[in-house]
């Protein structure tokens, strides 16, 4: 991990990574602030996205929903977050991820609610 923190995670989102496919910040702490600046940028060949233990939230995770990026998103790794419930059911009522083929939400404390 690098503890790249909401700080870094701006600064990447704000640069321009046109053929970016692939990008793994798994246990980096970027938090919901790290992620709704991921969900602003623009990363227009992204298909991989690994964004596991990074504390991420309902309010990240649906910005990672809204994102620009994620109708191409073949492979999403949300894994060891605090997604919970609202945002379980956020992404369940997402129509944003038509290309998804590989999912992992593990350990999320999503209950029979978020489902």
């Amino acid at each position: 991990w690098n503890l790249i923190g909401s700080a870094g995670i701006q600064a990447l989102a704000a640069s321009a990574f046109p053929k970016l496919t692939s990008l793994d910040l798994r246990d980096n702490q970027i938090g919901d602030a790290g992620a709704q600046a991921l969900g602003a940028s623009c990363f227009p060949n992204l298909i991989f996205l690994d964004v596991g233990k990074n504390y991420i939230g309902p309010l990240g995770v649906q910005a990672l929903a809204a994102s620009a990026f994620a109708p191409n998103l073949t492979s999403f790794n949300a894994s060891t977050n605090q997604i919970g419930d609202a945002g379980m059911q956020t992404l369940v009522a997402s129509a944003f991820f038509p290309n998804l083929t590989s999912l992992d939400l593990t350990d999320n404390q999503i209950g029979d609610t978020g489902i």
